[in-house]
């Protein structure tokens, strides 16, 4: 046998890693309707957010604080850059998105919470981020948006 029982074992390892997150980037449309449910034990902005589409986060200097220290403790510096230029990771400064649903404060909540399948985490999903915080992460992203006039609706 040799090197090819461990070599298949690696790959079964890694592919079954790889699954869910692919499983958890496009969720369906009764996955993420169920997700913005208003709930009882939901913080006053998550429901806010749930009952309108819109950040209350957005523009909140303490928010976008708290934003960009939980986008350094999860890597999404690394990725997109410190500044959100871009490195590994697309630009989310420019309006230029790699998802267009990006462009509201929904489907950039859609995309934090349920990961991509072009490498992006499902922050949300595998518990890493409450939806607080991805509130938070998004207003810090709002904060360095550069590109043309947009009210994230």
């Amino acid at each position: 046998m040799g090197w090819k029982a461990p070599c298949l074992a690696l790959f079964v390892l890694f592919a079954t890693a790889l699954a869910p997150t692919r499983i958890m980037a496009d969720p369906g449309d009764d996955e993420l309707a169920q997700l913005l449910q208003v709930k009882s034990e939901d913080p006053v902005a998550v429901k806010q957010f749930k009952e309108t589409g819109k950040n209350p986060y957005n523009r909140d200097p303490e928010a976008v604080a708290a934003g960009f220290k939980l986008a350094r403790a999860y890597a999404c510096t690394h990725c997109h850059g410190g500044d959100l230029s871009g490195l590994i990771g697309p630009n989310l400064t420019s309006g230029n998105w790699r998802h267009l649903r990006n462009g509201t404060d929904k489907g950039m909540f859609q995309t934090l919470y349920f990961g991509t399948s072009a490498g992006m985490a499902a922050w949300g999903k595998i518990g890493a981020l409450t939806e607080d915080d991805i509130l938070k992460v998004i207003a810090f992203v709002r904060s360095k948006y550069r590109g043309k006039s947009i009210t994230w609706e």
